[in-house]
């Protein structure tokens, strides 16, 4: 098995706008902290999940004999073939950083059953091609396929690249497509050629049939013309108005249209629906409010389980919108900031130990349980799998440093290796050391990000000298770089309270004079807060949202550390407790805790 030769892939040669900094394919390693134990619970995750069960339907439609039953429910019965891009997606990703031999053996069983069951014109999903052109098999399915087969060949396959090429061949003439983009949630089908072309077998014609068979032009006025509704409601066949954040995933698409095609209307609705999401439907915390089948409207910031919210997939699509826009202007600190709290307070938060994934990250009330074969553990799994990719990102002269966690990366540069050693237990101490080792000199800027939430500038120590960053931006370091080095520094974290002002606010008509709240949540640094030991209010006998009965103005000051990190008592509102959302578990709790209005 042998990885692809090169540490990441530049594609600025085939694309009219290119990226100014580019994403490690290897050569990362996490040595331990959160971020360490999030990949190595995912991988224990996969190992639960059924390679037969994942290849039945693959195994039936070539007449083979398929052992055991498929996972059953929506994924399997009407998606057929999902699971085995779930297993691909997240075990050739993790294999990407470490060997293991159960990944590596989930990776080749499948992409080997796959192409023994493919056909000869280069067809390769799990239902005959009479039923390609139906439901979600062109998009949604060949996207997880897609991306499946290409985290194979990350993880050194060498099936899988050849596989996905004829693939792509065969999906370039197929005769369904004049009628994709009529099918369900067919919007999210962009991106998957574009993906394609943008590997080391990516051709011309997967840009072509894009354009020609997915570009929604009326769509891309609406978000470029900032239609007040154009984000909730989309006019097309079927349930109406049939909103769904997981349109965010054809953003990735459309703007990897832009950087192939150089046309700027591309980019121009890309970053007008970019804006109207994170002022209109995103939750504090990061999640995106928008989901499928339930009318919404700008603004409105679901709290209770009962709702559809903060959709683990929409935050995914998110994440990966932002890491495209980070690689294009890295200097813009807040791409990797919606990163990053999209992950701490989306993606980990729905990690339910090494047994499940989350598919909704509901912030009141309780979690909800884990599953093991849904769209979210798909691109849970794969989100996982990439961990390490989000923490450094080069360029030609500059290594950025984005994200801090415990990790190694060695960056491979014609000058020889360079080693950066990362010391730090975020997010439970802000204390980050790094240590840059070169064999011989080498002339690069070493570029810190500083987080928009950190509590003022901050001062790092390079070798003895002292640099000063502000918040929001990155910091530059730019010197020859001989030996080792060590770098210092500390990213003290900020409170930020943020008032709710949604569609379900909160009164208590049965008091005598008549009550009503005002509801907040609190923020430390990135990471979104909890209220935990909720108690049943008199107006919600079976449970409701915390109230905490001090002023608001007050809330932060009248927090106190307690022993555990992260965690803080509320002076006067005993036995309630502040705790990082993404720990909680089985525990009541309440993002926006209620505050009575005082006359």
């Amino acid at each position: 098995m042998s990885r692809l030769p090169m540490q990441w892939i530049d594609n600025n040669g085939k694309n009219r706008i290119p990226d100014e900094v580019f994403t490690p394919l290897y050569g990362v390693r996490l040595t331990g902290g959160l971020f360490g134990q999030v990949f190595h619970r995912n991988v224990e995750f996969l190992k639960k999940i059924s390679i037969d069960a994942a290849l039945y339907w693959f195994r039936r439609r070539a007449g083979k004999n398929a052992p055991g039953q498929p996972y059953r429910g929506h994924f399997e019965d009407n998606i057929k073939g999902q699971t085995a891009g779930l297993l691909l997606m997240g075990a050739g990703n993790a294999l990407r950083w470490e060997d293991d031999a159960a990944m590596r053996k989930i990776v080749d069983t499948i992409v080997g059953e796959i192409k023994s069951c493919s056909m000869p014109d280069g067809y390769l999903m799990a239902v005959p091609q009479e039923e390609f052109g139906t439901l979600e098999y062109p998009h949604y399915v060949r996207i997880w396929l897609t991306y499946g087969l290409w985290a194979a060949a990350l993880a050194g396959n060498e099936d899988a690249l050849p596989m996905l090429r004829r693939w792509q061949d065969w999906f370039n003439s197929c005769d369904d497509l004049p009628i994709i983009r009529y099918l369900t949630l067919s919007f999210q089908g962009v991106v998957c050629s574009p993906f394609v072309f943008n590997t080391p077998i990516g051709k011309k014609e997967d840009i072509d049939t894009t354009v020609q068979y997915y570009e929604e032009d009326w769509r891309l006025g609406q978000f470029i013309m900032r239609e007040q509704n154009a984000i909730g409601v989309r006019k097309q066949p079927g349930y109406e108005p049939h909103p769904h954040g997981t349109e965010l995933e054809a953003l990735e698409g459309y703007l990897d249209l832009y950087r192939a095609t150089g046309k700027h209307y591309y980019l121009r609705a890309v970053l007008e629906a970019y804006e109207m999401y994170r002022r209109d439907w995103q939750h504090v915390g990061g999640g995106i409010v928008l989901c499928e089948y339930q009318d919404s409207y700008p603004g409105c910031n679901w709290l209770a389980p009962n709702r559809a919210y903060n959709e683990l997939c929409c935050s995914s699509f998110w994440i990966l919108l932002n890491q495209r826009l980070h690689r294009l202007f890295p200097e813009e600190e807040k791409y990797v900031a919606e990163m990053e709290k999209s992950l701490f307070n989306v993606a980990i938060a729905n990690q339910q130990d090494e047994t499940g994934i989350r598919y909704h990250a509901w912030i009141e009330g309780h979690k909800q349980q884990g599953g093991l074969v849904h769209c979210c553990c798909g691109v849970g799994t794969r989100l996982f799998g990439m961990l390490p990719e989000f923490l450094y990102s080069v360029a030609p002269e500059a290594l950025y440093v984005d994200m801090y966690a415990a990790s190694e990366f060695v960056w491979h540069r014609s000058e020889g290796d360079v080693k950066v050693t990362m010391e730090t237990d975020m997010p439970y101490d802000c204390a980050v050391r790094l240590t840059v080792e070169t064999e011989t000199p080498q002339a690069f800027a070493l570029k810190l990000r500083i987080p928009g939430w950190v509590d003022g500038d901050v001062t790092v120590d390079v070798d003895g000298e002292t640099y000063a960053g502000a918040p929001g931006g990155y910091l530059a370091v730019a010197r020859t770089w001989q030996g080792c080095s060590s770098v210092v520094f500390r990213l003290p974290f900020a409170w930020r309270q943020t008032l709710y002002t949604g569609a379900e606010q909160k009164r208590n008509l049965r008091a005598e004079p008549p009550v009503s709240y005002q509801r907040y949540a609190l923020e430390y640094g990135p990471l979104l807060m909890a209220v935990t030991a909720c108690q049943p209010t008199e107006f919600e006998p079976d449970g409701g949202p915390v109230t905490l009965n001090i002023d608001p103005a007050d809330y932060i000051a009248s927090l106190r550390p307690a022993q555990e990190p992260l965690r803080f008592e509320i002076e006067g509102c005993a036995p309630h407790r502040l705790v990082p959302y993404f720990e909680i578990d089985k525990e009541p709790f309440s993002c926006y805790p209620l505050f009575p209005e005082r006359r």
